[in-house]
This record gives structure tokens, sequence and C-alpha cells, in this order.
């Protein structure tokens, strides 16, 4: 049982849990290995960032707990805990993956073939000359297919990638042209507000819910067009972490403010490398460390609560010489979650074509994501994508301790998809 009674059901039962117990839940959310424990924002602002805090994987302390009132629903977390619980391991692992499709719309075989597993988050990849109409209705074919996988009836997660400039998915009539992010930094915040809540408004029009920007590495001067991600293509907003924070604040509130959920990129920061992840190996960044400036854009993103965090796929010397950082516990749960504070999504960037994580498996590459702290594994093509549901699903089965991460993942996912309902 899929439907909206199901939810209707759990909510019920745990209502009769809380009342009837004679120690009553807390009235905060309590601290959680992944979760946000805020039903009003996917990230978490319990603490300043860059300073340490408990390790989120319990509650912190035993503060008296108020007793409930009897009109007292449960959190988003409490019910997205309830909803996760109706899941099978193999399906709690598919609802953390997001499959990429063609922007042009995807195949009835790839629809059929995701549904089988369970997957019910995509990315529309490539480029598109479809209008506002024929997107939206690619869109919603995609979803109808993939929705009855979803307990409580909750949103499939459609995402893209609309930063502005070289990087537009969605080109075609009534989409918004925006410029590169650079020209779009220098502009002054009522048009950038503006012209960003726009292009979020012909997205939600779309069927789109995620949209993979802003950017919010820093590119400096120096290094400009030579950094080959971001810089050659002027993503970044500004060459400075201040000017790149002020713009990311103001494309974040302007999407949000359309229902469109915004993720800052590339976690801890991708714009003193060389080389491009997406075609080249060994990238490897040796300037950025727990203190670098390049953080503050990220900060004052944890700090908003308006986004979700993508892991860029380098290596960082500085902070962990071992792993690049989608695999690294170090990047994702000791800086990002631990030391920063943030509690929400962390979404990889590509694990199926990045040339950069092509060493391992693909299936291995979900499972070092999901082990290293993160929540949702992207993969632009479908088929690999199932591969990597799964693995997951595999090792949940294997290793208890990972089947407690996935589902910890799960809830997440869950509780997100209740926010934005």
């Amino acid at each position: 049982m899929t439907t909206r009674a199901k939810q209707l059901m759990s909510v019920g039962i745990l209502m009769t849990v809380m009342l009837a117990s004679c120690s009553a839940p807390n009235t905060q959310e309590p601290a959680s290995s992944t979760s946000a424990g805020s039903s009003s924002s996917p990230s978490s602002t319990r603490t300043p960032a860059r300073q340490a805090t408990p390790s989120p994987s319990g509650n912190s302390g035993a503060e008296e707990r108020p007793s409930p009132s009897r009109s007292q629903e449960p959190s988003l977390r409490q019910q997205a805990e309830a909803l996760a619980d109706e899941l099978s391991a193999s399906e709690q692992a598919a609802s953390l993956v997001m499959a990429g499709v063609p922007a042009t719309g995807a195949t009835a075989a790839e629809i059929s073939a995701m549904k089988k597993q369970g997957i019910s988050n995509v990315f529309l990849r490539g480029r598109s000359q479809l209008p506002v109409k024929q997107t939206a209705a690619q869109v919603q074919e995609i979803t109808q297919g993939l929705e009855s996988g979803i307990p409580g009836q909750l949103p499939v997660w459609v995402a893209t990638d609309q930063e502005g400039g070289f990087v537009r998915v969605l080109q075609g009539p009534g989409f918004t042209e925006l410029p590169t992010a650079l020209t779009q930094g220098g502009w002054p915040v009522s048009k950038l507000e503006r012209e960003v809540g726009a292009a979020g408004k012909e997205l939600a029009e779309a069927g789109i819910n995620v949209n993979l920007a802003p950017v919010a590495d820093v590119v400096p001067a120096s290094i400009g067009t030579g950094n080959a991600p971001i810089g050659y293509f002027g993503r970044e907003y500004a060459h400075d972490a201040s000017g790149v924070s002020k713009a990311i604040s103001t494309v974040n509130e302007a999407l949000r403010s359309e229902g469109v959920q915004p993720v800052v990129k590339h976690f801890p920061g991708l714009g003193r490398v060389a080389g491009n992840t997406d075609t080249s190996t060994k990238v490897t960044d040796t300037k950025i460390d727990a203190d670098s400036s390049d953080l503050q854009p990220f900060e004052q993103a944890i700090e908003q609560g308006k986004s979700w965090v993508m892991v860029s796929n380098a290596r960082y010397s500085r902070l962990d010489g071992k792993n690049d950082a989608p695999f690294s516990s170090k990047i994702i749960t000791g800086l990002l979650r631990e030391q920063m504070g943030y509690g929400g999504i962390v979404i990889s960037d590509d694990l199926c074509e990045a040339k950069q994580v092509g060493y391992l498996p693909v299936g291995e590459r979900a499972v070092k994501f999901v082990a290293a702290g993160g929540t949702v594994p992207l993969c632009v093509k479908s088929a690999p994508a199932i591969t990597m549901a799964r693995a997951l699903a595999a090792e949940a089965k294997a290793d208890g301790k990972f089947a407690a991460q996935v589902r910890e993942a799960a809830v997440l996912v869950l509780e997100e998809k209740l926010r934005m309902q």
C-alpha cells in the first residue's frame, strides 16, 4: 500500500504511540547523521558554521522533554521515519538514486526499468529545444510512471542543470536565456533576483522541482579561464568569496520562492584546479583546507537554509589525500556535516560518466558515497543508475551498519519530499 491512506495510517500510529508514552518525544528534532532537524528547511543551522559540533549520530543531551498536547502532530522527521520503515532495504536504496534521462524525454523502456527498480528521482541531461509546454508533457510522463514507487504520494524529484550561459539544458521557447554566472554576478541584486525568479517559474511550469545550481565555487582572478571546469565557462559569480556568497544567496532565494530546490556546488570548492573531473583523471586541489575562504559561500548557504549541497568529484590533498571527495567521510561527514553543521541533502556530481571516478565499479561508487555520508548518488544515465540502486541494496543486506546509513539517507529524502509536497 503506497497511497496517501498509508501515510495517514502511519501518522495515526505515531500519534497514538506519542500520546500513550510516559516520556513524550522532544518537540525539538533529534540530531541525526543526515537529518536537517527542521521541517522548514533542508539544512541545519543549529550551530554556527565552521565550529565543531557533537557527532550528529544521535541525541546530544538528556533534556527534559515536554509532554505533547493532543493536537500535536508528528514532525516531518517522524513521518519520514514511519514511511521509511514501510520500505524494504531494496526500496530504501532505490529511493536515494537519481537517474539521468534525455531532456527531450525518457523512453517507455527507461521509465519501466526505473519503475521496476523503485527509482523515483531523475535528472534531465543533455540539451533540449522543446518549449515549456512540451517539456512539461515529457516530465509528466516520467513522473506518472515513477510516482507509484514512492510512499504517501510524495513527489518525484525532477532535476536539471539550468545555471545560465554554457550550462543550460532547457533552451527551447519559453525558457529564459540567462547569461553566464559571471555576468549575472555583476547585476544589481534586484535584477538577479528578478531574472532568476523568472527562470525558476519557467522550470516549475515545466515540472522541474530541483535545479543543480548555483555554482558556489570561487575562481581567483589570477586563475580565471585557466580553471577548466568553472572559470573557462564563466560559471563563477565573482572572483572572491564575498561576491560569490552574496550572489548565491539571492539565487537560492529566487529559486525557492518559485518552488524549485536549489543546489549549491561543488563542495568544498572547484575553483582552484586546472583539470575537469568530467574529462580528466587525478584532478587534485592542493590549496583548500578546513579554514579556506573558499568554504565561505557554502557556509553562507548553510546559514541561509535554502539549498542542498553537491559534492565535487575532485581530490583535496589538504583535507583527505587518500580519497576523492565523494568517497571521503573526512570531507562529507567530518567537514560538511560535523564541522560546518550541515544536516541536509548531499548529492553527488555525476558518478557514472566522470573520468575522475572511473577506477571504481559503478555500483561501488554509490556505496562509497553513501558510506561517506552522502545522500543522493547521481548518475547521468538510467541503466548504470539501476546498477547503483542494486549495489546499495546488496550492501545494505550484507552489512547492518551500512543498512542503517541507507535507512537514514532514505529518511532524509522522504523528509524533504514531505516538505516539498
